[in-house]
């Protein structure tokens, strides 16, 4: 029997071990990233070694350098994993949206009601947004292509692109902030959604119809 099993996997296709060796390392990269979130989630940013990630996930020393050099490393990775997952489905709730500011709304109104949500993805969040702004490429990607047409199509007013990343990252990370400290208004979101479109040079009224508007809920996972 242990001769068959020898045999069969010494004639396995390269391409299918390949596979399978990818695969495994998918597995061990997101057992790593998962174990990682759960010790930002209860601990403070400069707190979180190297050694409480190893723990929390019960591997070798080895085994984590075999993915991740530095905390910053891993610290970036779970940042990218958690805004890249609720951003696609953000992007699937706005794909046939033209409005640029109708589609900054959407993406940082559902930023904020996810940590109201939440709390422990707002946590880990607003913990190593600072570290690792803006949190992912895509992030960044996505804010710039609106910001960009909004500029293009004059529903944006401004005089600096990095000015107005920087004004609607650091209010979102601030008022995730807030949320999670215990203001729980209903409409929060919505108010400071509305203020960064004025700030952006959305005009009063159209910046409140846009920030209020009837927003749809996100897909379960």
């Amino acid at each position: 029997m242990l001769g068959s099993v020898w045999f069969k996997a010494s004639f396995m296709k390269p391409s299918r071990r390949a596979s399978i060796g990818l695969e495994k390392r998918e597995r061990t990269r997101s057992h790593l990233i998962e174990s990682a979130y759960r010790v930002f989630a209860r601990k403070e940013t400069d707190a979180v070694t190297i050694d409480d990630i190893i723990a929390e996930a019960g591997v070798a020393r080895g085994t984590f350098y075999n993915y991740f050099q530095t905390r910053e490393d891993v610290l970036r990775a779970v940042a990218a994993s958690l805004s890249d997952v609720i951003n696609q489905k953000i992007w699937a709730q706005y794909a046939t949206i033209s409005d640029p500011a109708e589609r900054m709304a959407i993406g940082l109104r559902q930023f904020l009601h996810q940590a109201m949500r939440d709390a422990t993805w707002g946590w880990v969040i607003v913990r190593i947004g600072l570290v690792a702004a803006p949190l992912s490429e895509t992030i960044e990607r996505g804010l710039m292509s609106d910001l960009e047409a909004g500029i293009r199509l004059n529903r944006f007013q401004v005089e600096s692109s990095q000015a107005a990343i920087d004004l609607v990252l650091g209010t979102a990370l601030m008022a995730t902030r807030t949320i999670l400290e215990g203001h729980r208004e209903p409409n929060y979101p919505e108010q400071v959604t509305k203020l960064v479109l004025k700030s952006l040079g959305v005009a009063n009224d159209d910046a409140g119809a846009i920030a209020f508007k009837a927003l749809e809920p996100l897909p379960e996972e």
